[in-house]
């Protein structure tokens, strides 16, 4: 008798270890699903873009450096920066192309994850064709919130015919659907890159306009989609 109420109890206490492994095992479940459910691609191209926008940082701070720590949309011609075309619907690549000295190719320009953009191992054939990113005309090196560059797929802001989408205190940001699987991606101007969610790229945005003295706008160039 006293055997046969040691075996139950063995027995039933087995059964609640396996009922409760069984329990974690689901929640486990749970937060992997997403991920696991997620095309590879869709990752892989994610992550390729974020190692794009850091190596465009390191380049865009290397040449900074050399020209009073001022990205190459706040330097003039005469000191081969690009201010004078700001204001130019057509001439966004000649940002980046004062920095190719300072990036390996112009290919990290351009998205995997961008069908309407061709990448281009030469830079005497590279322009707007061939360019994912848009520039932060606020970006400021001593501001590390300051946002310096990111997916063309941004949203949300006020746009005028010369490609500048205005951000304010109250615009409502987030990503259009041609890239990244409704998300996005973005280099600040500290040379860090991050993926964002709708509601972190509101944040950054805020964030950003808080570092900045007198400044009630974030000025962003986007490129054509082509």
């Amino acid at each position: 008798m006293k055997t046969t109420l040691k075996n139950q109890r063995r027995t039933a206490m087995t059964t609640i270890e396996i009922l409760a492994v069984v329990f974690i095992l689901v929640i486990v479940a749970g937060f992997m699903l997403p991920a696991l459910t997620r095309p590879r691609g869709c990752r892989a191209q994610r992550i390729n873009c974020i190692s794009n926008l850091k190596q465009i940082g390191l380049g865009m701070r290397m040449w900074a450096n050399d020209h009073g720590d001022k990205f190459p949309w706040q330097v003039s011609m005469s000191e081969t920066g690009t201010l004078e075309f700001v204001e130019s619907d057509s001439l966004l690549y000649y940002h980046f192309l004062v920095v190719s000295n300072e990036l390996t190719s112009p290919k990290v320009l351009a998205c995997n994850d961008d069908k309407k953009k061709s990448r281009t191992s030469e830079w005497d054939k590279f322009d707007d064709r061939n360019l994912s990113y848009f520039v932060g005309l606020e970006a400021d090196e001593s501001k590390p919130q300051t946002i310096l560059t990111g997916d063309r797929n941004i949203l949300g802001g006020q746009p005028s015919s010369n490609r500048i989408m205005r951000f304010h205190s109250q615009s409502q940001p987030g990503w259009g659907t041609d890239l990244h699987n409704s998300a996005g991606n973005i280099g600040l101007a500290d040379g860090s890159a991050h993926q964002l969610t709708r509601d972190g790229l509101s944040k950054q945005i805020h964030d950003a306009l808080l570092s900045l003295t007198n400044v009630t706008e974030l000025r962003l160039v986007i490129p054509k989609p082509n």
